[in-house]
């Protein structure tokens, strides 16, 4: 019992001593206690001017050739041979030969048709002379009156007269006929099909060849109702660029006419342009191509980074309080680096007019950022 006494008064000394040493120690550790700061979004802006700006009207056209024609023979006959330049893919030129037919029955012809003309000529010499001396005859018996037709033989004189125009034409085609063994380019072009070979025997209207205008190409765009509206008038006074699907620079056109009608199909607009010719031009036929059509100026607008619009066509911009702030583009033109809009009445009265550049899709209406220029 008496141990039991003295462990429990240990015990309790124990206790009361550490918590004497606890109480006494102080609490010497200094907390600062501060606000924290809200750190603001940086935006990065563009300063936008309303001006008057001019854009462009991009459509895609096929570029074609103006003169596309499936060669016929004109007379028939053995194919004797086909020049090297009438091969498929090959390059001709305007009147330059491709393929020649046998010809040695229409130049018979053109011979004997030689022979009918020399004939007439002589029988129309003869009733001329055989006229002139009837008339001499009749008027020196009655030279006060006038003889009649037959007395002077003037019938005869008209046949003859006629016999020889015939025998002139007959003349102009045998030599035509001739002329047409030698099959010959009518344009400049290129051959993209071939359908004879030698020694073939060609009947007339038979296809020949292909033959695809290199020289003149011509392209037809088509345009909708607003499109139309946007173009500037004096339209044929502004030259149009075409762009390849790299969207380079291969050549300028030329606006030749349009706007008379309606495609029946479409109901759009149409404009008829022609590449103009030069040595930087490398436009081919059959190439699909982007054509940049000038457009009339759009008063008080804005030029801005394309990437300023949003997916949802909308345009955040800065208020004079550093407040994000949007409105809903009426995009009038647009490329791949710039966008044209007509002025939104949230921006009238800004003093200054910040377009943000990139826009984040954690925006919102009235948020508060730290602004700075694009750039910076």
């Amino acid at each position: 019992m008496s141990k039991r006494i003295v462990w429990l008064s240990a015990a309790l000394v124990l206790l009361g001593t550490v918590g004497t040493y606890v109480l006494s120690l102080e609490d010497t550790s200094d907390v600062d206690i501060g606000e924290n700061e809200v750190v603001l979004p940086v935006v990065s802006y563009v300063t936008a001017q309303a001006s008057d700006n001019t854009g462009h009207i991009s459509v895609f056209a096929e570029v074609r050739p103006r003169w596309t024609a499936d060669l016929k023979a004109q007379v028939s006959g053995k194919l004797l041979s086909v020049a090297p330049q009438a091969l498929e893919g090959k390059k001709v030129s305007k009147n330059e030969p491709m393929a020649q037919l046998e010809k040695h029955t229409y130049e018979a012809q053109l011979e004997d048709a030689k022979y009918q003309q020399s004939t007439a000529e002589f029988n129309l010499k003869k009733k001329q002379n055989k006229h002139v001396l009837a008339l001499k005859n009749w008027r020196a018996v009655n030279p006060k009156e006038d003889p009649p037709e037959m007395a002077v033989h003037i019938p005869e004189l008209r046949v003859a007269e006629k016999a020889l125009e015939a025998a002139v034409q007959k003349v102009k085609v045998a030599q035509y006929d001739v002329n047409a063994t030698t099959i010959k380019a009518p344009f400049s072009g290129f051959v993209t099909k071939r359908y004879v070979s030698i020694g073939q025997s060609i009947s007339v209207g038979d296809t020949l060849f292909t033959l695809l205008d290199a020289e003149q190409l011509d392209i037809t765009v088509s345009l909708d109702q607003t499109q139309w509206n946007l173009l500037e008038k004096a339209w044929q006074e502004f030259p149009a660029k075409i762009y390849n699907a790299n969207k380079e620079l291969v050549g300028i056109a030329k606006i030749q006419r349009g706007g008379g009608f309606l495609d029946p199909k479409s109901r759009r607009y149409q404009l008829f342009l022609e590449i103009v010719k030069s040595p930087e031009t490398s436009v081919l036929p059959g190439e699909f191509v982007t054509v940049e059509l000038q457009s009339k100026t759009v008063n008080d607008s804005l030029k801005l980074p394309a990437t300023a619009l949003t997916q949802e066509g909308f345009v955040w911009f800065l208020s004079n309080n550093d407040e994000l702030q949007r409105f809903e583009a009426s995009v009038v033109f647009r490329d791949d680096t710039d966008i044209i809009v007509k002025m939104p009445h949230e921006l009238q009265d800004l003093d200054e007019k910040r377009v943000v550049q990139l826009p984040m899709a954690a925006f919102l209406p009235g948020q508060h950022v730290a602004p700075t220029p694009a750039g910076h």
